[in-house]
């Protein structure tokens, strides 16, 4: 048996269903089979189509902006290189004023015996000296001496200046009085001062932390070198002003 003779075996059920109606029925039935038709045709191969052409334009929106990026990225890279070659060159000029040692205690030696030959050969007097408690930043360790320090305004400042210029130290901290200072005749008045200088030591290791870090820490926050002043401080002859960024507590007599 063919299959069209089948298919007209399987019909004649449906045949003589439809033919027992009035011929008004059969245009009803007829019509709302047509319109089922039509609205499976909607639900499925036409709404499926319509879904994958909307994730395809979907897709082709992704792709395109990922593109987009990407040239935006390479156009970039040149400016990329030169910031990366610029901060490895910055960490190489922060890693030179490091202080020597692989210790805190030694950084700590080296800084406190600096400190006081620059006091020394700027006529300030150290009367007292004190370390501090060292601290971690990031692949450095942060020490710091504080110290207690008499002589005349300009021999302080000439001291300031020295060691955030030419030893790269920061002062944290500063407090000046001249209360039970003497004065001379003819003689600029003694103060006395008590400052706290700070300095950056390798971590543990020799550095080998910092060398890590190349593409992302730029060294410790040290005065860059093109701040250095080029007028003379005031009152003493000294070469250098001291720092303007130096908070002071001036107490009065």
């Amino acid at each position: 048996m063919s299959w069209r003779e089948r298919l007209r075996q399987a019909w004649a059920p449906v045949a003589r269903w439809y033919a027992g109606y009035s011929r008004r029925d059969q245009r009803i039935i007829l019509g709302v089979a047509v319109v089922a038709l039509l609205s499976f045709l909607y639900v499925g191969p036409i709404e499926m189509i319509r879904d994958y052409h909307r994730d395809i334009v979907e897709e082709t929106a992704d792709t395109q902006a990922q593109v987009e990026r990407a040239l935006k990225t390479l156009r970039s890279l040149d400016g990329l290189r030169r910031e990366r070659d610029e901060l490895k060159q910055r960490l190489k000029v922060a890693r030179a004023k490091l202080l020597p040692g692989g210790s805190g205690t030694l950084g700590a030696a080296t800084l406190e015996e600096r400190a006081t030959e620059l006091a020394r050969s700027k006529g300030v007097e150290v009367r007292t000296k004190q370390v501090m408690r060292e601290e971690e930043v990031g692949p450095f360790r942060r020490v710091a001496v504080r110290f207690t320090l008499a002589g005349d305004i300009g021999a302080i400042a000439a001291m300031l200046a020295g060691l955030e210029y030419e030893n790269h130290f920061t002062i944290p901290f500063m407090e000046l009085s001249r209360r039970g200072a003497l004065v001379a005749a003819n003689a600029p008045r003694t103060l006395t001062a008590t400052i706290e200088v700070a300095g950056y030591v390798a971590g543990d290791g020799g550095g080998g932390e910092a060398d890590a870090a190349d593409d992302s820490f730029v060294g410790p926050p040290w005065p860059p070198a093109e701040e250095q002043p080029d007028e003379a401080a005031p009152g003493a002859g000294a070469t250098e002003p001291p720092p303007a960024d130096v908070p002071a507590a001036v107490e009065g007599a």
